[in-house]
């Protein structure tokens, strides 16, 4: 009486969203490492001009 009439999800469809979304976070974690690493190398090589010291 009450048939389903939608398809049954893919399985398949549903791993290839995590595995997606794991690499869009793992290139974002990657794009703010390079960012903060090239800031904090500035601040290392620049810091004693920017505050005055030395």
């Amino acid at each position: 009486m009450y048939d389903n009439i939608a398809p049954p999800p893919d399985e398949e469809k549903k791993k290839s969203n995590v595995w997606l979304i794991v690499g869009i976070v793992a290139i974002v974690l990657c794009c703010c490492l390079v960012i903060f690493g090239g800031g904090g190398y500035w601040l290392w090589i620049n810091g004693d001009a920017l505050l005055g010291v030395g």
